[in-house]
């Protein structure tokens, strides 16, 4: 068992040391600052699916080798909207676009469009390769019904390009592979803000031109989120200060839990920004609220030590020594604590989470380090003063009504404890049933809510005629060459297109076929009827080697040079991961079926995004469990027993039992975001069980082993802290409320929800069982 007397008396004189050398530690302070801070340009954002995946993945490594072979799976796209648009200003807007496009965006490949695309018509030498929309766009109506007739006769632009009516259709820029690109803004986010701020310009205003496609989607998301964290991190910062001034009242208890905060900030990422890090601004909420949050936790258990102890003696270096031996001890175990905790993010393998587990991890020993060192610094500038009037006799002051209140409180609590236990198990009964209808899932539009603007447009763009919310791929890789143009194969992939489109999220599927079908009835006559595969294989090789003759290219985007692997494109028009997995796997299974002697590979930011979020909810859960049996572990060693370390567990996981069982009963998914609760609570959790027992404990030495008193002293002398701690942490997250966003305001409820349950775990349960148990004594603790 830890000495923690001799813990304590170690940062006593620990700032014993600090406030003689004060100047020293200041100055060493903010040269740390200024070196840190100094790095912060050099962050940037990186919201690219590919970049998620460890480099060792293999999924990753699939995605780079295919798109060796068949080029970037990504694209942009633009859906236009008009009256008509085989009018000639909406063809000639259309063509322009599309020059544009290709000259100004990076990694531009080429665009597809009315206006440029592969037509192909039968001619005496067979086939002959053209465009649908001659340049200059034709004036006369006869020339235009024409283009529309031809458009309409090809099922391979009829309702994919252009929709039945002729009133929206679609215009998609492919893009070449990003590579290697060092640049402070990822490639994608280079062509989804050239291709936004083309599109919205004023000369295509009147086309209604609605930008799509993951590069631009990733675009959005990275303004709107650039936006929308300052401004909670603001309201934040607010709430804090004014309920810090109110609570304290005190200059330093305003300015110091907010400047730890902002200097750990600075710290850490200014650290991150020297190394090149790349941060997605969707996730920075939560290592920046949590650094908030314990900043301002620490700070308040310090300086109402501090006061308490002012109050009485009216000595201040005495009441700083008293202050940090008082909680040095607790706050590094919770801080110690909470990074483990934070640190479990590392056991998923991907990126970003593994980003938010070593940065909040970070921000939190940062914190405590700021606290320990500099708070004692700072509060030692000033005089002594006399004894409060109503302090109390001895060197334990009378406290403040609330403290009063909270003694009397626990004396309460602990004459009940049949009630106290009964109700504990009813609620942990049911949160249990809420748990079991617990889902995991992520809906772009339940999740993030369609009040957010470019989520409303993606919605536009997905219930259009012809256009698309995303897209993955599938390659086929057989066992040797030629086998891509084989009519038997060919038919399969046939067979796999039509089930694929059957399901819920598909839009529409683009592979070789396309191109085949495409050809025969260009070639054989020019109606539906011969819009189909040929059965013989002379005649597929003969149609591919006149379309070749001819020039077409279309067809090497969906098969590879020695026709040994294919490529099909699935868009779809909705995304929900727990469908989408159900899905991914089904077209896996099904095409292992149809083609046994070839791999088969989900591509694709779509594909890897499912797949990482199964990996990110389920690893998550896993390595909650495993933080869960780190921290008890630790739990039981420092408390010196089994029995303390598993009564200390409980208040830390009911936050998890409450949070789960709320999303369960209301329906809240869990989803990339809220994955990410259950961790941070466990950490925020730790912070109050660990002072109420740490000083429970002590006070229990004190006493004499006097139970009752020694809980009702511990509500004295701790609990203003762990109620101030626990309202601030509550009203700093609930200012997610604030956003527009869904799945942060369902963050800032249930944060809140578990602050609360873990605040009335201890101090309900906690006391009943340490009175009951008795884990302090010896004898308890041999048994």
């Amino acid at each position: 068992m830890l000495r923690i007397e001799r813990v304590n008396l170690g940062f006593r004189r620990l700032t014993e040391t600090l406030l003689r050398r004060r100047l020293w530690v200041l100055l060493g302070v903010g040269l740390c600052l200024g070196g840190a801070v100094s790095g912060i340009g050099g962050l940037h954002s990186d919201v690219d699916p590919d970049n998620w995946l460890l480099e060792d993945d293999a999924m990753r490594q699939d995605h780079d080798h295919f798109e060796r072979i068949f080029g970037n799976s990504d694209y942009c796209a633009v859906l236009i909207e008009h009256e008509d648009v085989f009018s000639p200003e909406v063809l000639r807007g259309i063509r322009a676009l599309g020059t544009e496009l290709e000259r100004r965006v990076p990694h531009a490949d080429e665009v597809l469009s009315l206006t440029d695309l592969e037509f192909m018509l039968g001619s005496e030498e067979g086939l002959e390769i053209t465009e649908l929309v001659p340049e200059p766009v034709p004036e006369s109506a006869a020339a235009l019904a024409e283009i529309r007739a031809l458009a309409m006769s090809r099922p391979s632009i009829r309702d994919r390009l252009v929709s039945a009516d002729g009133t929206q259709t679609w215009v998609m820029l492919r893009l070449h592979g990003y590579g290697e690109v060092a640049r402070s803004e990822g490639p994608d986010l280079q062509v989804g803000r050239s291709c936004s701020e083309i599109a919205a310009q004023p000369e295509y205003a009147f086309m209604r031109p609605q930008v799509t496609g993951l590069p631009a989607v990733n675009y959005e998301k990275k303004r709107f989120f650039n936006a929308e964290a300052p401004r909670l991190l603001g309201i934040s910062l607010l709430v804090s200060a004014l309920i810090l001034a109110v609570t304290l009242r005190s200059v330093w208890g305003v300015l110091f839990p907010l400047f730890t905060a902002a200097a750990a900030m600075a710290m850490v990422l200014g650290v991150q920004g020297h190394l090149g890090v790349g941060i997605d601004p969707s996730l920075v909420f939560l290592p920046l609220f949590l650094g908030m949050a314990v900043s301002i936790g620490y700070s308040i258990h310090v300086i109402n030590h501090f006061r308490r102890r002012f109050l009485v003696t009216g000595v201040r270096r005495a009441a700083i020594l008293h202050a940090l031996e008082e909680t040095g001890w607790p706050l590094l175990f919770t801080a110690l604590t909470t990074a483990a905790a934070m640190l479990s993010f590392l056991l998923i393998p991907l990126q970003p989470i593994h980003w938010i587990g070593y940065t909040a991890a970070s921000l939190v020993l940062v914190t405590w380090a700021l606290v320990v060192l500099v708070l004692p610094v700072l509060l030692s500038f000033g005089r002594d003063r006399a004894p409060a009037p109503d302090a109390g006799p001895g060197d334990r002051p009378r406290g403040r009504p609330l403290e009063r209140l909270l003694g009397a409180f626990g004396g309460w609590v602990l004459r009940r404890p049949r009630a106290v236990i009964a109700v504990f198990l009813l609620l942990t009964l049911g949160c249990v049933a809420g748990l079991s209808q617990f889902r995991v899932s992520f809906d772009y539009r339940e999740t993030m809510g369609l009040q957010v603007p470019y989520i409303a447009r993606m919605n536009a763009v997905a219930e259009s005629e012809v256009g698309s919310l995303y897209a993955y791929d599938l390659a086929i890789a057989f066992d040797a060459p030629d086998k891509a143009r084989e009519p038997a194969n060919l038919a399969k992939l046939d067979q796999l297109r039509e089930e694929i489109l059957g399901f819920p999220l598909t839009k529409r599927v683009t592979s070789l076929n396309l191109v085949v079908k495409d050809l025969h009835q260009a070639v054989f006559g020019g109606g539906d009827a011969d819009y189909r595969l040929p059965e013989d294989r002379q005649l597929l090789a003969q149609l591919l080697l006149l379309y070749e003759n001819a020039g077409g290219t279309e067809a090497a985007r969906w098969v590879d040079y020695d026709y040994q692997r294919l490529r099909m494109m699935i868009e779809v028009s909705d995304y929900d991961s727990e469908e989408a997995e159900r899905e991914l796997e089904r077209i896996r299974t099904r095409a292992a079926e149809l083609f046994p002697d070839a791999k088969v590979y989900l591509i694709g930011s779509i594909a890897q995004y499912t797949y990482m979020m199964h990996q990110v909810t389920w690893g998550q859960l896993g390595s909650f469990m495993v933080a869960l049996v780190i921290i008890g572990v630790l739990m039981m060693v420092v408390f010196g027993g089994v029995r303390i370390g598993l009564i200390a567990m409980i208040p830390n996981v009911a936050p998890a039992l409450a949070v789960g069982g709320a999303m369960g009963w209301s329906g809240i998914p869990m989803d990339i975001m809220t994955v990410t609760i259950m961790p941070m609570l466990l950490g925020l959790a730790v912070d109050d069980s660990i002072h109420f027992i740490a000083h429970a404990r002590l006070e229990h030495q004190r006493t004499g082993g006097d139970y009752v008193e020694s809980i009702r002293r511990t509500f004295t002398s701790v609990g203003v802290a762990l109620v101030l701690t626990s309202v601030v942490l509550v009203l700093n997250f609930s200012v997610y409320l604030a956003s527009t966003v869904n799945m942060f305001i369902h963050m800032g409820a249930l944060v809140a929800l578990g602050i609360g349950a873990a605040l009335l775990t201890d101090f309900f349960v906690t006391p009943v069982l340490l009175e009951r148990l008795r884990p302090f004594d010896p004898r308890s603790r041999r048994g």
